[in-house]
């Protein structure tokens, strides 16, 4: 296995690790500093103290560029576009965003029904203010099938205002309008932020003579090249790097929770027999319902440093963090303080724990017995809400697609899974959660540096899926909007395999990946008839390279 080096920047801390021969070499962990992201890259990378960085030839990143600019509203401001078509009422769908209407119909089958009334057009811009646009998403309810009415609105403005940046719909291949209209815009919103980004860490590296190719963490769980990834891709992607940390430490056929303890949040995943489970739904941030494909993860808002606050009667955890524990020099007292009180962690100012502990108890009863009763409590009340979480996403997790066909499949297999605690908290609560949990919790390798191990270990994920009328001479990949003519027959069966492998091909050498291992799902072939007579074929076919790693740790 190659030098590689993977590095998760999270709310609290940014950890990293060196893994050489499937073997952790060095480990690092410093503050984030979320203001700068890519100097917090490069701290963690330089706390590695890696021997020969010329020797590296592989970092992976996992950030929450992306994922922290959507939520706390610093993207780019984006015109909405769209072609609705007929059939629907925009107004009843809850859009977070402000949007724009215009005539013009493609139907299902891709066939343009009616033109779009470019006079609309020569108002949008000959408005007061209203041409001043910088970014513009413009999608059409069928333009997964047929791109005209996106292409044309596009070249019409692009030609009034060349500086404009658009994204078209059509490029993310899906049918759900709704969830592609706000893909779309949010795409082209952090698209300016991710790409000063990707500028400003490439020129860093290159500085430093490292050669090694960066790639970035999605939320998928595979990885991509830094300057091929669609930035919406990699929100969520700490996470997915939950779930490949556990994928490279357990045994390869093992159905795991992993629950990954930080200072913000925790986040939750499951692998199903040594495969994690995909959400069957695009990725939901925020209000915004999106395509981009995830892993069926949650995060839930408490972790180690989430704030305590006093009451009239025992305290509150907060779901928010007001920064390091007060052991750690923080202001606020936090479960980390509890566990350092209680002797359960190993870091931290234990006076300073102890300090924090008081300053939630009225004076007349900062005796040592109560103290130990209340710091206990605290890590019992955080081990309820993460066991609450675990309890619930394991309901939503029944409910997949995926699982059901698993649950088929492995008919016999225990419903108490593996459960597998990792994160910077995680040696202070595992006996807790073990116990709350009433069955065993185990410790991974390393974990407090556990999902720079999944980031480091992640492979590629790769997914075509072919779209094909034979009557209509049209074709379209879902994954990359990609369209075209078809020129095989209208009943093909040998030919439409090659010609997915060939579209596979093509697109992985566009993202600058090599594939193997690939799945394969059957064709489906449903005919066209007209007068009696079968005329044509729509077929589907699809090819994957499933989330996972590319083999696991040594200790």
């Amino acid at each position: 296995m190659p030098k590689r080096v993977g590095i998760d920047v999270g709310g609290t801390y940014t950890d990293a690790v060196f893994i050489n021969n499937n073997q952790i070499e060095h480990t690092a962990k410093v503050p984030t500093r979320s203001e700068n992201l890519v100097e917090t890259l490069l701290d963690a990378f330089d706390a590695l103290k890696v021997p020969n960085e010329q020797e590296i030839q592989q970092i992976t990143v996992s950030t929450t560029l992306v994922t922290n600019a959507i939520l706390q509203n610093r993207i780019s401001d984006v015109d909405l576009f769209l072609f609705s078509a007929n059939g629907m009422r925009l107004d009843a769908l809850p859009w977070p965003v402000r949007y724009r209407e215009f005539s013009g119909v493609i139907d299902f089958r891709g066939r343009e029904i009616q033109s779009p009334d470019q006079s609309e057009w020569e108002k949008l811009v000959s408005l007061d203010g209203g041409g001043n646009f910088s970014h513009v998403a413009i999608v059409g309810k069928f333009s997964h099938r047929n791109s005209l009415h996106e292409e044309g609105l596009a070249a019409y403005l692009k030609n009034r205002n060349p500086s404009l940046k658009i994204a078209l719909g059509h490029e993310w291949g899906q049918a759900n309008f709704y969830r592609r209209s706000l893909t779309t815009y949010l795409n082209l919103g952090v698209s300016d932020l991710y790409h000063q980004f990707v500028q400003q860490l490439q020129t860093a590296v290159t500085a430093r003579k490292i050669k090694a190719p960066i790639y970035i963490l999605k939320a998928d769980g595979g990885i991509l090249p830094l300057a091929k990834l669609r930035p919406i891709d990699s929100i969520y992607s700490g996470p997915a790097a939950s779930v490949l940390a556990a994928l490279a430490q357990n045994e390869p056929v093992a159905s795991s929770i992993i629950v990954d303890i930080g200072g913000t949040t925790t986040d939750l995943g499951l692998s199903l027999s040594g495969v994690p489970l995909l959400s069957s739904k695009g990725a939901q941030i925020g209000p915004f319902s999106t395509l981009v494909r995830s892993l069926a993860v949650r995060s839930i808002p408490v972790g180690g440093d989430s704030v305590i606050r006093p009451k009239d009667q025992g305290f509150v955890l907060e779901s928010y963090r007001l920064g390091p524990a007060h052991c750690l020099g923080g202001k606020e007292a936090t479960p980390t303080d509890a566990m350092r009180y209680l002797g359960l962690i190993d870091y931290g100012d234990t006076l300073l724990a102890e300090e924090a502990m008081a300053s939630l108890l009225p004076q007349a009863r900062r005796d040592p017995q109560s103290l130990r009763q209340l710091a206990t409590e605290i890590i019992n009340t955080l081990v309820d809400r993460i066991a609450e979480g675990v309890e619930s996403l394991k309901r939503e997790w029944q409910e997949e697609p995926a699982y059901k066909v698993w649950e088929v499949l492995h008919p016999h297999e225990t419903r108490e899974f593996y459960k597998l605690v990792s994160g910077g908290c995680a040696r202070g609560i595992t006996t807790a959660l073990e116990k709350r949990l009433s069955n065993p919790v185990h410790l991974g390798v390393f974990p407090e540096v556990s999902n720079a191990l999944g980031t480091a270990m992640a492979r590629p994920t790769f997914d075509c899926t072919l779209h094909l009328d034979t009557y209509m001479k049209h074709y379209h990949i879902e994954e990359t909007g990609e369209q075209g003519k078809w020129q095989g027959s209208l009943r093909p069966y040998k030919e439409v395999e090659e010609f997915l492998n060939a579209l596979a091909q093509q697109q992985a050498a566009n993202y600058g990946i090599e594939i193997h291992d690939l799945e394969k799902d059957p064709f489906d072939f449903f005919p066209i008839v007209k007068n009696y007579s079968t005329v044509g074929q729509i077929v589907r076919g699809a090819v994957h390279m499933r989330p996972g790693v590319i083999g696991r740790v040594h200790v």
